[in-house]
C-alpha cells in the first residue's frame, strides 16, 4: 500500500483499475465454473439414473433369467459401469469391465426406492470418485438392486480445462485494459501537467499569466478556470498590497518629514522652539493615529487573530459614543438606541462605531444621528449626518484604504477609518455599507453596519 501511495496518480489509477477488473473477472470465472460443475454433475447423475432405470424395467418384466452382460454393458470401460445384485446381495450381472468385482456399494434400497451416492470406487486404482445410483426393483425371481455408476473425473477435467482457458483469456484482457487505462489517464492528466508547468513558471513579480483552458466542460476544465480565478485574486491582492505599502509609506513620510524639518529648524534656531513644539506635537499625534490604524487593519486582515468573543450590546456602545461626542464637539446628537445584541469583540465593535461617529462629526453641519436596531435577523448600527454626503460614484471607494475625498483631505484624515469599519464588520460575519436614505433632516451621508443578531429572550420566557 505504501509503495502504491508513493507512485504517481497515473500508475495508481491503472493499478486500481486492473485490480478491480481482475477481481470482477475472477468472480465471473468462479461463477461460470461453479455453474458448469453443477450442470455436469446433474448430467452425470441423470445419465446414471437413466441407465439404472432401463435395466430395472427389464428386470420388472423378465427378471434376471435372460439378463446378459450386454444388457448391462455401458461404454466398455470403467468410466460408466452397471451392476445388478440378486436377493442374496451378490452380483448376478455386471459390466464386462468389472466382472468378478464385489458389490460397488453397500446401499440396498427397497423396491421402488433410489439412493444416490458419491463414492471412491477404486476401479482404476486411482481412487477416482463416482456418482453411484442404486435402485430397488421387484421382479420375477425376487428383489433386485440395480447399481449404475458414472465417473466424476470428466467433470473435474472439464472444470480444470475451463479454468485454464478463462485464465489464459483473462491475462491478455487485463494487459489490454491496463494499457488502455494507463493511456487514458495519461491523456486526461496531460492538461493538468501543462497547468502545473504554467503555474510553476509564474513569478511572484508577474501574476498576469494564466493557465491554458482545456476543451470541454469537465473537471479538468473547471480546475483550470478555478486556477485562473485564484491567480486573478492573487494578482489583485498583490496589487492592493503594493498600493497599500506605497500609500502607507507616503502617509508616514509626510509627518516624519514635518517632524524632521521642525527639529532641524529648532536645532539651528533655538529661539523658534516654542513655536515648533505645537507642530511637532500635532504631527506626532497624526503619526500615532496612522500607526494605530495600520495595526488595526493588520488585525482585521489576519485570519489567525481570534479576539475574545463575548455578548456585546450595540445599544450601550451607541449611547456611550453619543455621550463622548456631546462632551467633545458642539454637534447636536440624536440617539435612537434600540436593543441589539451580537457576539464578538467589544473593543473592535466600539472602534467601528467610533470611526463612523467621528467620520459623521467631521462632515456634519449641525447634527448627526446614531441608531441601533434589529431588522430581519440582523443587528444594525446606523450613523447619519446633515453634511454634503458622498457622491454616488464614491460610495464604494470610501471603504478602500487611503481613499480620501477632497473634504477629508482638508480635514487631515488618514483614509483608514472606513476601511477599518468594513474590516471589523467582515471579521464579525457582517458588512459595512453606504445606504441611500432620503431623510430631509439628515440629507448627508448614511452609513450602516450589519451584524448577525443574538436572539433576545421574549417577555414571559425564561
Amino acid at each position: 500500500m505504501r509503495l502504491l501511495a508513493a507512485t504517481g496518480v497515473r500508475m495508481r489509477t491503472t493499478a486500481v483499475a486492473v485490480l478491480a477488473l481482475a477481481l470482477a473477472i475472477a468472480t465471473a470465472c468462479v461463477v461460470v465454473v461453479l455453474l458448469l460443475d453443477e450442470s455436469l454433475d446433474r448430467s452425470v447423475t441423470e445419465s446414471a439414473r437413466t441407465t439404472a432405470r432401463q435395466v430395472a424395467i427389464q428386470l420388472v418384466r423378465e427378471g434376471a433369467r435372460d439378463l446378459s452382460a450386454s444388457d448391462v454393458a455401458s461404454t466398455g470401460d470403467t468410466e460408466a459401469v452397471t451392476q445388478v445384485l440378486g436377493s442374496n446381495t451378490r452380483p448376478i450381472a455386471s459390466d464386462p469391465s468389472i466382472v468378478g468385482h464385489p458389490p460397488l456399494t453397500g446401499a440396498r434400497p427397497l423396491p421402488g426406492q433410489e439412493i444416490v451416492e458419491t463414492l471412491p470406487l477404486g476401479l482404476n486404482g486411482d481412487g477416482a470418485e463416482y456418482r453411484v445410483v442404486s435402485q430397488g426393483v421387484r421382479g420375477p425371481g425376487g428383489p433386485y438392486t440395480v447399481i449404475s455408476a458414472r465417473s466424476l473425473e470428466p467433470v473435474a477435467e472439464a472444470s480444470t480445462r475451463l479454468t485454464l482457458l478463462l485464465a489464459l483469456i483473462s491475462l491478455p484482457l487485463l494487459a489490454i485494459a491496463g494499457f488502455a487505462v494507463y493511456r487514458a489517464v495519461g491523456s486526461a492528466l496531460r492538461p493538468v501537467e501543462r497547468m502545473r508547468r504554467t503555474v510553476a513558471e509564474i513569478s511572484t513579480r508577474d501574476l498576469a499569466s494564466r493557465v491554458p483552458l482545456p476543451p470541454g466542460g469537465d473537471e479538468v476544465h473547471r480546475l483550470a478556470v478555478t486556477l485562473n480565478e485564484m491567480l486573478g485574486r492573487l494578482a489583485s491582492a498583490q496589487s492592493a498590497q503594493r498600493r497599500f505599502v506605497a500609500d502607507a509609506s507616503h502617509e508616514l513620510r509626510s509627518p516624519l518629514s514635518t517632524i524632521s524639518t521642525a527639529l532641524d529648524v529648532s536645532s539651528q534656531h533655538p529661539e523658534t522652539t516654542d513655536e515648533l513644539v505645537p507642530v511637532i506635537t500635532r504631527e506626532t499625534a497624526r503619526l500615532r493615529e496612522l500607526v494605530d490604524d495600520l495595526l488595526m487593519l493588520a488585525r482585521t486582515d489576519d485570519a489567525t487573530d481570534r479576539p475574545a468573543q463575548t455578548e456585546v450590546d450595540l445599544d450601550d456602545i451607541v449611547r456611550a459614543e453619543a455621550e463622548r461626542v456631546r462632551a467633545e464637539t458642539p454637534v447636536e446628537i440624536e440617539v435612537r438606541a434600540g436593543p441589539a445584541k451580537v457576539c464578538g469583540s467589544e473593543a473592535q465593535l466600539r472602534r467601528a462605531v467610533r470611526n463612523l461617529v467621528d467620520n459623521a462629526c467631521g462632515h456634519a453641519r449641525e447634527r448627526i444621528r446614531i441608531a441601533s436596531s434589529v431588522r430581519g435577523g440582523l443587528a444594525l448600527v446606523e450613523v447619519s449626518d446633515d453634511g454634503p454626503g458622498v457622491a454616488e460614484a464614491d460610495r464604494e471607494r470610501v471603504f478602500e484604504r487611503f481613499v480620501r475625498l477632497d473634504a477629508s483631505r482638508r480635514r487631515g484624515g488618514t483614509g483608514l477609518g472606513l476601511p477599518i469599519v468594513a474590516g471589523i464588520a467582515a471579521r464579525h460575519g457582517g458588512r459595512a455599507q453606504y445606504v441611500d436614505l432620503p431623510d430631509p433632516s439628515y440629507p448627508g451621508a448614511h452609513f450602516r453596519i450589519e451584524l448577525p443578531q443574538i436572539e433576545l429572550p421574549r417577555i414571559g420566557q425564561e
